[in-house]
Formats: structure tokens, C-alpha cells, sequence
């Protein structure tokens, strides 16, 4: 099964159409969501139609339950925006997927903890620990993508859909596969259109910092 895996999109929805643009290419056969879905961006319902759309396999991320409990969230809704945040409502923190993908926004220990690719195999399995360990752990929250095996379990975070932070604009995703015993994965970066994404961050009147955070693809401040 080839599995695409997106993370941390934050209302970007010009980033999004671009990631689902490049995974037609590559024989996806389900999407994966870490969470953060909304947020930040300016476009969270846009987004929030999409995936709804797509049927595809989603957690919250911090993100997502910090827009919930919004103003934002709450004013002057349509019954379309009523039904999309019920939508992202219902989503689970934690998600075992095809009995073998463990898939969480931050770790299964909370939704703000982080899996960096520098962890310990040891200490992966402390975060997992009480779960049937899977073939694999998708995950995001840190916006940093990468692919790893630790001993027979692949961890793979698909970085940042939407708002990059690693110093490459571009936006990244994961495909990985797995086969019998056999799991690995890949990371893929993307351009999308920018230019009319800082447009209409301008428009809306988004800071000058925040939007050249965008086409720098670093953090606000160096500080999300």
C-alpha cells in the first residue's frame, strides 16, 4: 500500500492543491493527515473542504484545536462552515491506520510533543509505549520533514504542507509503502504559486513578517 502523508497545511489551501497536484503522479492509494489542518493561513475552511472531500484519514493537530475554540471559528457561519468544523471536530488525536500506522500530530504521548529524526530508537519506544507496535509512526508538528527505519519501525513526517520553517520555501510531504515486513518512505518538496498566496495574506492584512516568513520558508521571528 503506498500511502501519501501530509502535515501542518495551516489554512493554506494554494499549497494543498499544489501537494495533491504532485501526488497523482505517484501512485498514492490513501492520504494521510497529520493534523494542523487550520491555522495561521488565511484559507481554513477552503482546506477543511478539501480534505473532507477527499476522504481522507486525518487527526487534529494543536493547530486545529486551538481554531475550534476560535472566534474565528464561531462567527457568522454558514451551514457549509457549520458542518466542516463539525468535520474537524470529530477528528481523533490518534489514529491507528490499517492496523500498522500509528498516525498522530505531535506523538501519541500528547499532541505537542515531537518526534525529531534524531531520536533514539529507545526513546520511540518509550512515546509509543501501550500501543501494538506498528510498521510505522506518521506524524508532524515540528515542520521538519524526514523518512527514518529505527530497527523495524519507520517514522516518517511529512514536514510542512503549508508553512515551511527549514529555510526552503517549497512545501514538503512524504510517500512511503508498506509491503509484507518491508516499510520505507521518501520526502518530496514542491512549489506552489507564492505570489498569490502573499497576495492575499496581504490583503487580509497579515504582517509584513509573516509574509515573508512564507517566501523565505522560515519562521515568524524564528519563532512559530
Amino acid at each position: 500500500m503506498i500511502y501519501a502523508l501530509f502535515s501542518d497545511i495551516h489554512s493554506n489551501l494554494f499549497a494543498l492543491e499544489a501537494a495533491l497536484k504532485e501526488i497523482r503522479k505517484k501512485g498514492v492509494e490513501k492520504i494521510l493527515v497529520a493534523g494542523d489542518i487550520c491555522g495561521k493561513g488565511p484559507q481554513p475552511f477552503e482546506v477543511l473542504e478539501v480534505l473532507k472531500s477527499l476522504n481522507c484519514i486525518a487527526v487534529k493537530g494543536n493547530s486545529d484545536i486551538k481554531f475550534l475554540s476560535s472566534k474565528y471559528s464561531k462567527e457568522n457561519l454558514t451551514l457549509k462552515k457549520k458542518e466542516l468544523l463539525n468535520w474537524l471536530s470529530t477528528l481523533p488525536l490518534i489514529k491507528f491506520v490499517d492496523e500498522k500506522i500509528l498516525l498522530c500530530h505531535g506523538s501519541p504521548l500528547k499532541v505537542t510533543d515531537y518526534i525529531y529524526p534524531t531520536i533514539t530508537k529507545e526513546a520511540l519506544l518509550k512515546k509509543i509505549e501501550g500501543f501494538e507496535t506498528p510498521k510505522a509512526v506518521a506524524t508532524g508538528h515540528s515542520h521538519l520533514p524526514f523518512a527514518k527505519k529505527f530497527g523495524e519501525i519507520l517514522v516518517v513526517n511529512g514536514g510542512s504542507v503549508g508553512k515551511p520553517i527549514d529555510g526552503d520555501p517549497r512545501g514538503s510531504f512524504a510517500i512511503f509503502e508498506i509491503a509484507g515486513r518491508k516499510a520505507k518512505g521518501e520526502i518530496f518538496r514542491f512549489d506552489y504559486d507564492i505570489e498569490s498566496f502573499s497576495s492575499l495574506l496581504k490583503k487580509m492584512d497579515y504582517s509584513k513578517k509573516t509574509i515573508l516568513s512564507y517566501k523565505e520558508g522560515l519562521r515568524n521571528g524564528r519563532s512559530r
